[in-house]
């Protein structure tokens, strides 16, 4: 078996914790009859936990061709294990199955861009496992204050995210200088079409645009019934009042 060799530019960092990757297969709670995506399986460290726990098939997407190499020879005799070529920040979850579970340890610097393209396919998703650098982490799961933003705020509308657990620099190698977090995120009972998605993450976006303002003077709107929220600095207004405000901003402005 040859060397796999690290790649600055996909931000590769492989996990070598045994008791880490435990962790993050058992979160996912997988059944036999479940289809499971891994995000990034670099040198399948969490890939061998998954296929230990039987699911119906494991879809493996990969960038690397190297690594793809590497996988297809180290899985070849797993036949419930499918690795693919793909950039899960544009890659169609849909064509794995019509309900998935999705797990990753997600590069650093395109971990919110592969959230965010997951979001587009919510209505098939059972639930996520991800690990990411604790401190976007913390921006997800946050509700209010200075770490809580446009994205946080447009997430939260469709899932439960719940923090898990830490990890150290000293369960990957090569070691990265942060902390990182594993999370999970468990779709409500929500949903938007896709035009007007990208309608309420426009808005928010503008919501956000200027943190120390309050939003009536950022949106330019005075609104019946929601003068209070509009009083208010985008970091103290909750998920649901900002959908709330997004409704009201729409019906207003006919849009």
């Amino acid at each position: 078996m040859k060397k796999i060799r690290l790649k600055k530019r996909f931000g590769q960092h492989f996990l070598k914790d045994k008791n880490i990757t435990g962790k993050i297969a058992d979160s996912l709670d997988i059944g036999e009859e479940d289809v499971v995506i891994e995000i990034g399986p670099g040198g399948g460290a969490l890939t061998k936990e998954l296929i230990k726990k039987k699911p119906k098939k494991l879809v493996c997407v990969e960038i690397d061709d190297e690594m793809i190499d590497y996988l297809k020879d180290e899985f070849k005799d797993c036949g419930s294990i499918e690795i693919v070529k793909g950039d899960a920040v544009k890659f169609d979850f849909s064509k794995c199955g019509s309900r998935i579970k999705v797990v990753g340890n997600l590069p650093y610097n395109v971990s919110t861009a592969i959230i965010r393209n997951l979001l587009n396919y919510k209505n098939i998703l059972e639930t996520a496992v991800f690990m990411t650098q604790k401190e976007v982490a913390q921006r997800l799961v946050s509700k209010k204050g200075k770490e809580y933003g446009y994205f946080p705020a447009l997430l939260q509308n469709f899932f439960e995210i719940k923090k898990l657990f830490d990890v150290s620099p000293k369960a990957f190698v090569p070691p990265p200088k942060v902390w990182s977090t594993v999370f999970k995120m468990v779709p409500k009972d929500f949903s938007l079409d896709k035009e007007e998605l990208e309608q309420f993450e426009k808005f928010l976006k503008k919501a956000f645009s200027s943190r120390r303002k309050k939003l009536k003077n950022t949106l330019g709107v005075e609104l019946p019934g929601l003068s209070e929220v509009l009083s208010l600095r985008p970091e103290d207004v909750s998920p649901e009042e900002f959908y709330r405000l997004f409704i009201m901003f729409k019906q207003e402005n006919n849009v």
